[in-house]
């Protein structure tokens, strides 16, 4: 079924003849998809404004008063159409910013969240820690579950000389992280990707990492249907599903993650914000974790899971 935009996105100009400037079709646009329920809408209209004219969201303000061109306005009413069917801005666009870097993302991969930088945080703590213990030591980082390449692009940018292995099952995902990787690293190798499923391929006996980090998915499956249309109906259902309680990926990571680490070695992944208590008993049964400490997101929320190895 087609969806139907208003008439005043459709023409460039009103009912009494005026042309649209920026500044008055941003507005009708926030207004409009307000009434139609959509989160964030003065936000959505800029951005989506945005792309249509290739600028960025600062310049609308820089010069609100200038028209829209007729032929920008018709790509405007397309994401225009496309939002309304509740398709993640950043699908619409091909972008989105993690870390202050400008990913792309499409239907192959999850859209980066605020709340995994927690884990880019923590991460990058740890590695310069390391960096100061022994300033000529190469950290080995390895990111399960890479996705867009977000977590692992960002540890590279902020900690050059680590050498940073990126697994992932899809290979949709693992070619858009390559590309992200080239993109904003340029060809420095800094990140080898890996199709594999989680620990798959990967040899402890030959090489142990310092730092494990990951995303997995972690919602459980009778939560996926009651989740917004922008994520259950567009986002790849094999990295939000976690199964039955959601910790099906999060128990294989503690469990097998410590064959992984070196000696004083360290997990750090994103976690669901009711699974402090079970993870936190299941680090602690295992027995391979000398410490287990969670930090919380900017809602004060339990988010990253973080554990040290003994041995």
């Amino acid at each position: 079924m087609t969806t139907r935009v208003p008439s005043p996105a459709s023409t460039s100009t009103s009912a009494e003849g005026r042309e649209w400037t920026v500044q008055a079709l941003m507005a009708w646009t926030a207004k409009f998809f307000a009434q139609k329920g959509i989160d964030n809408p003065r936000l959505d209209a800029e951005v989506l404004l945005a792309h249509a004219l290739g600028e960025n969201r600062i310049d609308l303000y820089l010069r609100p008063e200038r028209k829209v061109p007729p032929e920008t306005l018709a790509v405007f009413k397309g994401f225009l159409q496309r939002r309304l069917r509740r398709e993640p801005v950043a699908y619409i666009t091909g972008r989105r910013e993690f870390y202050s870097i400008s990913l792309q993302v499409g239907p192959e991969v999850l859209v980066p969240r605020p709340e995994t930088e927690h884990v880019v945080e923590r991460a990058l703590a740890e590695g310069r820690r390391l960096d100061r213990i022994d300033p000529f030591r190469v950290t080995r980082i390895l990111d399960v579950g890479t996705g867009s390449g977000n977590i692992a692009i960002a540890l590279a940018k902020h900690l050059p000389r680590a050498k940073i292995f990126a697994t992932d099952r899809s290979r949709g995902a693992l070619s858009m992280a390559r590309r992200n990787a080239l993109s904003s690293l340029g060809p420095t190798g800094a990140i080898r990707f890996l199709e594999a499923d989680l620990f798959m391929g990967l040899h402890p006996q030959k090489a142990r990492f310092d730092l494990i980090v990951s995303n997995p998915p972690y919602i459980p499956s009778g939560q996926i249907n009651s989740l917004p249309t922008e994520v259950r109906a567009y986002e790849p259902r094999s990295a939000l599903d976690g199964g039955a309680d959601g910790m099906d990926v999060l128990r294989t990571l503690l469990s097998d993650g410590p064959r992984y680490l070196a000696t004083g070695g360290v997990l750090v992944c994103e976690i669901g914000e009711d699974q402090k208590e079970p993870l936190l008993d299941l680090a602690t049964q295992s027995g391979s974790f000398a410490s287990v400490e969670f930090e919380s997101d900017y809602a004060g929320k339990p988010r990253v899971l973080v554990a040290r190895v003994a041995h």
